[in-house]
């Protein structure tokens, strides 16, 4: 299995996200709305709320994870302001889904590599993960990557008929 996630890998190229990218984000996007509490909106998102992802991460390292094999589009990833103000500047909040189809395949540890690698060039001296408390995955995941343990804001979330915390995870990058 090792092996055939180092091929996966191997085959995955990053496209500056795009709105030729917009159909395939949004939809990767609304399986974890549809799905869970990863992602935080409580309603499938349109088409037309892509410009304001491109808007939001505007500065900022943002692709499209495409199959190299396939041309397809198997997730998305990018860092936003973590506040919009310069007193922010070196902290930026990291943000990445994949298709549920490519999970365990080692994208996510990509993911991140690409956006610390960009975020250094850029003077982004903080990552910060904003987790849902019913993503032990994603916490995990976090964790094995250096991030530490930040914070949680308690039943601030509610969706799907329960209440859920967020998790602030922090990494130091240099």
């Amino acid at each position: 299995m090792k092996q055939q996630a180092m091929n996966m890998v191997e085959k995955i190229v990053f496209e500056p996200l795009v709105d030729s990218h917009r159909e395939a984000v949004i939809r990767i996007f609304n399986h974890y709305v549809m799905n869970g509490t990863a992602a935080f909106s409580d309603a499938e998102l349109p088409e037309s709320f892509y410009p304001h992802i491109l808007e939001r991460v505007k500065g900022y390292p943002a692709y499209a994870v495409v199959d190299c094999r396939t041309g397809e589009v198997v997730g998305f990833c990018f860092l936003s302001a973590y506040k919009p103000v310069p007193t922010f500047r070196e902290t930026a909040t990291v943000t990445y889904f994949i298709a549920p189809s490519h999970l365990g395949r080692g994208i996510g540890r990509m993911c991140l590599g690409r956006l610390e690698e960009d975020a250094v060039k850029q003077g982004i001296r903080h990552i910060i993960a904003e987790i849902s408390s019913e993503n032990e995955q994603s916490m995990s995941f976090h964790a094995s990557q250096g991030f530490i343990h930040a914070g949680r804001l308690k039943n601030i979330g509610f969706k799907l008929g329960r209440t859920f915390d967020i998790i602030y995870m922090q990494k130091e990058i240099k």
